[in-house]
């Protein structure tokens, strides 16, 4: 294949804005934040059951002192039904059975307000605890809202560029024949680069200094003869020859 010095120079051209390109898609995926953001999950989740944890125990005691509360009204009010019957009533055995009773129903009562007020300290002390899960789950979670808008906004800014070199990209590709960038399209997808400078005896594809052999194959070859990098395979630019012409 034969190319002009002018079309195989801006082969180098399109290979610097993939090359752009690649480092571009990788700083995006290599943000920051990004990584931030996936620590911070263990941690989300960890202060998350916790609080979790912590909603239920105060749901569950919560639960308790409205059952005992209801309780206690309860026995009340039979204690008050009892006192009505006990004034009321004029026969001695019943007025007995039912100050037995009503004793009963205050001993009740009082053990019930007595474990009342053991499960509200309790319940208060989960509180406590509850808010300082609430809050440590805050913290966390306003943390993942700032990483994750300082990530969209590095996000956006990688993505203009990378639009900018893709439609820059693009205007190189239109110039290039076809048959020159198909080669070089495959030569990339083969090996990641599709076209190196040759500076001095060193191809920048390998990085390797030529053998005297290979390089002498490749100077002496005609200015629009298509060349290889022997450790590559990419297609080898002769930049000093080229700029001489």
């Amino acid at each position: 294949m034969k190319a002009s010095p002018r079309q195989q120079r801006l082969l180098l051209d399109l290979q610097d804005h993939d090359n752009l390109l690649a480092r571009l898609r990788r700083k995006r995926q290599q943000l920051a934040e990004r990584a931030e953001l996936g620590a911070l999950q263990g941690e989300l989740t960890e202060v998350k059951s916790a609080f979790m944890a912590v909603q239920r125990e105060l749901d569950a005691q919560s639960a308790d002192i409205a059952r005992l509360e209801n309780d206690v009204e309860t026995v009340r009010q039979r204690r008050r039904r009892d006192a009505h019957l006990l004034a009321e009533s004029t026969s001695a055995k019943e007025a007995q059975a039912l100050q037995g009773e009503i004793d009963a129903l205050e001993r009740r009562q009082n053990a019930l307000e007595e474990r009342e007020l053991e499960l509200m300290a309790a319940n208060e002390e989960t509180q406590s605890r509850y808010d300082a899960a609430a809050e440590a789950l805050a913290r966390v979670d306003e943390r993942r809202d700032e990483l994750t808008a300082n990530l969209l906004e590095a996000e956006r800014a990688i993505d203009a560029e990378i639009a900018r070199a893709s439609d820059e990209r693009a205007g190189i590709s239109a110039e290039l024949q076809r048959d020159l960038l198909d080669l070089y399209e495959q030569l990339r997808q083969r090996g990641g680069i599709g076209a190196a400078r040759l500076r001095g005896n060193v191809s920048e594809g390998s990085n390797m200094a030529l053998a005297p052999a290979e390089l002498q194959e490749i100077r002496s070859a005609a200015p629009d003869e298509i060349t290889f990098c022997p450790g590559s395979g990419a297609i080898l630019v002769r930049i000093d020859e080229d700029e001489a012409r």
